[in-house]
């Protein structure tokens, strides 16, 4: 596939431009996942620990509208330890269904599910899964207030997105690099920046945050969703 950084980068910049939920779906389709064949994708979002709802979709149906429960989810994936396997791997593939799914974190917990069905088999590797990841984390963030309407915290929660919305490709690419402990000469090296752009751009982050170190931005990071 093209440079995975190269497309995470054109998604994030594509999300400030603030697309509706309704057009989000299908562009990532045509435009981003072309490659991987996904020809529908389903936001399925735990009403409890075993039930699923139906919030967003686009092309047919995978698992469904209407609640369902965890366990169809299970059977799908062909998975039993479906959260586990999504804590520590971020991806569950499934080559007889054609399915992969990753993980809706929210406030460090998983809230839901993307589903993404492929039209036909495809091989995954590491750069595919760290891709989907990266882009489950930007759809996560963007539609955060979205996925969450009913939780008292909504309020706040939409300020936060309002933050994150501000930032720019660079800066989300960079934030998740914080997330993951990099410094910024190791940042410097994987997304082929100067130390001293990730220098000013890591204290753009922090004003755009309203926060005073890395620690506290991957914090607000997490918060939100992004791994």
């Amino acid at each position: 596939m093209k440079s995975a950084l190269d497309e995470v980068t054109r998604f994030a910049t594509y999300l400030t431009r603030k697309p509706s939920t309704d057009e989000l779906l299908h562009l990532l389709i045509r435009d981003y996942l072309r490659e991987l064949y996904v020809h529908d994708i389903e936001v399925q979002i735990l009403v409890d620990d075993e039930v699923l709802t139906l919030r967003l979709s686009a092309g047919d149906p995978i698992h469904g509208r209407g609640e369902k429960s965890v366990d169809s989810l299970v059977e799908l994936i062909a998975d039993k330890q479906i959260f586990s396997t999504l804590e520590h791997q971020g991806v569950i593939h499934n080559p007889q269904n054609n399915v992969t799914i990753t993980a809706i974190t929210i406030d460090a917990s998983v809230k839901g599910f993307y589903l993404f069905q492929h039209s036909q088999s495809i091989q995954m590797d590491d750069t595919i899964l760290h891709y989907l990841r990266a882009i489950s984390s930007l759809l996560t963030i963007y539609l955060l207030g979205f996925l969450t309407p009913t939780k008292s915290t909504v309020r706040e929660s939409k300020i936060k997105t309002e933050n994150i919305s501000d930032l720019t490709a660079r800066q989300l690419l960079i934030l998740a690099g914080m997330v993951d402990g990099k410094t910024n000469h190791e940042l410097s090296i994987s997304l082929g920046f100067s130390v001293s752009t990730i220098r000013h751009e890591t204290m753009a982050i922090f004003r755009k945050l309203d926060v005073s170190d890395r620690k506290e931005a991957a914090k607000q990071a997490l918060t939100n969703g992004l791994v």
